[in-house]
């Protein structure tokens, strides 16, 4: 067998067990579920892959290798302000994230915390040379004051990431409101930019049963709402948007890869 035969063979399976990963929960997921995706026998799993875990090492790879390519296509984009660019980088970024969240949400797990700090280091090497790229053109912009562009870089990924920790694996609308409005609130303050001119959200989606009413809350919040649009339209459940929320927000594939 070529190499390249047996590289598209083993993408074959990380494709199949993503999908049940997403659908299903990695722990509800076996090997029997995934060469019955793919109609294969389950000794060509074992012939790629010693277990579950190491094909789950590959496709964590595989997402990280796209939260790259999501920070390349935004921070390649010409002609963004500071502001511009640090909305486009978060937006791609998460994307990738959003798409895998049942997968990340095993890794939040306790017995598995040495793993989940291993990929948020990872991310944290992606994400830092960017965000400080776009804090120096803020500065330059003169729309952020800050005397610390890398640190100030730092904070607000650990900024997200701690408020996201706090809020609800399945948010309510008024989570939504809290967990955005802090968001954005004190990214501000980190990089001193004026109250009310970023648009970082903290993105998550609320269960199904709970979105009518999100909808109705959100119709307050136009650029959550708008989000919130993306995200439920990916899972074939679109609501219509709602009175006033800005349009052209698309999915990562269509605006984060121009």
């Amino acid at each position: 067998m070529s190499s390249k035969i047996a590289f598209e063979r083993r993408m074959d399976f990380v494709a199949a067990a993503r999908e049940l990963f997403e659908e299903k929960g990695f722990e509800n997921t076996s090997v029997d579920d995934i060469v019955a995706r793919l109609g294969v026998a389950k000794g060509l799993f074992y012939y790629y892959f010693e277990s579950k875990e190491k094909l789950l090492d590959l496709i964590m790879e595989q997402m990280m290798n796209e939260i790259g390519s999501a920070i390349t296509a935004s921070m390649e984009k010409k002609g963004l302000t500071a502001i511009e660019r640090l909305g486009e980088l978060m937006k791609c970024s998460s994307e990738v994230t959003f798409r895998s969240r049942t997968i990340l949400r095993y890794f939040h797990k306790e017995r598995n915390r040495s793993v989940r700090l291993s990929m948020e280091n990872k991310a944290m090497e992606l994400m830092v040379p960017a965000l400080e790229r776009i804090v120096r053109q803020g500065i330059e912009e003169k729309v952020f004051d800050t005397p610390y562009p890398r640190e100030a870089a730092v904070a607000m990924l650990f900024l997200t990431a701690g408020l996201k920790e706090l809020t609800p694996p399945e948010p309510t609308a008024d989570d939504l409101i809290r967990l955005n409005r802090a968001t954005q609130l004190y990214a501000e303050r980190i990089v001193g930019a004026a109250p009310g001119s970023l648009h970082v959200y903290n993105l998550m989606l609320p269960p199904r049963a709970e979105r009518g009413r999100t909808r109705l809350t959100l119709t307050q919040e136009p650029d959550i709402c708008s989000i919130l649009d993306v995200r439920v339209a990916n899972e074939s459940t679109a609501m219509p948007p709602a009175k006033g929320a800005p349009q052209g927000f698309p999915a990562a594939a269509s605006s984060c890869s121009d």
